[in-house]
């Protein structure tokens, strides 16, 4: 497989530039299409509801202030697009539905409407998806884009953190856990796992064994990539603290610069919610992180 597509989704916010970059170096690398999105809030969609205390002027005064703020995230996204091209000699580039098979093109889209539904909508038509890391001082570190992806669209996600614009994919750390969302980060991750220069496939030892041959033993990984003529190496490192925080110390320890892991959680009436040790990765990361659910 290969990657020929990446959606980048811009809010326009902290992470916007981080996100292009990332998108671009790797569809760069890919000669791959690259599509920036940006959802624009409807205002009129998304006035909470109108309590009996409320007024008309009211109304007018949230509508009128979330119009304001819309238009300021499209122009800022806008803006990191067109900042974007110029660094990479590239013109701006109206997204059309047009695109050749391995040509590098990086083209710009902006759609009215809700973050969450018109992610995972054209989140479908492509390979990968690249979106901010989460604020961690939200409340549940709530990230529209990111968990519609994921969870409705059903795509991996490249998750990268505010102001990162290094390598991404050199070295490489995958988390394992024998686990199917695991399984299906990491084929999603091969065409960068292949072209990595150091891979290490690290398993958390706590109270799961990870006996020789069984899913969770780190050199049964090892073995399945090397059918794919991927080369790594397996660790076990013992789990004394929380899951996440001991995947992202040991990443750091190795000095990776990706990490890839399975996304865990359950969707719930479209409320999603994110297992401990993946919101606890997604929202402190310091590097990006490949994940699929």
């Amino acid at each position: 497989m290969s990657i020929a597509s990446l959606l980048a989704v811009v809010d326009g916010g902290a992470t916007t530039s981080a996100v292009l970059t990332a998108a671009l170096q790797i569809g760069r690398r890919c000669n791959a299409y690259v599509e920036a999105l940006h959802v624009e809030l409807d205002p009129e969609s998304s006035i909470p509801l109108v309590g009996e205390g409320m007024s008309g002027a009211m109304v007018e005064q949230i509508s009128a202030d979330l119009r304001r703020s819309s238009e300021d995230h499209a122009k800022a996204a806008r803006a990191a697009y067109e900042n974007a091209c110029r660094d990479i000699d590239a013109q701006p580039l109206d997204a059309n539905g047009k695109a050749e098979a391995g040509k590098f093109v990086f083209a710009w889209r902006r759609v009215t409407g809700r973050e969450d539904a018109e992610t995972a909508q054209r989140a479908l038509l492509f390979d990968l998806v690249v979106t901010g890391r989460p604020d961690a001082q939200s409340e549940g570190a709530y990230a529209p884009a990111l968990e519609a992806a994921l969870f409705e669209a059903g795509r991996p996600v490249l998750v990268v953190p505010p102001g990162y614009g290094g390598a991404i994919g050199s070295k490489i750390m995958v988390g394992w856990s024998g686990r199917r969302e695991c399984a299906r980060a990491v084929t999603s991750a091969l065409p960068l796992l292949t072209g990595a220069r150091d891979i290490e496939v690290v398993h958390l030892n706590g109270e799961e064994t990870s006996a020789a041959g069984n899913a969770r033993d780190p050199h049964s990984a090892v073995a399945w990539l090397n059918l794919h003529g991927v080369d790594a190496r397996a660790r076990e490192v013992p789990l004394k603290d929380g899951a996440g925080d001991a995947l992202l110390a040991t990443a750091a320890d190795s000095g990776a610069d990706l990490l890839v892991m399975g996304a865990y959680g359950h969707s719930r009436l479209r409320e999603f919610v994110l297992g401990g040790a993946t919101r606890e990765v997604l929202t402190h990361t310091a590097l990006p992180v490949l994940m699929a659910h």
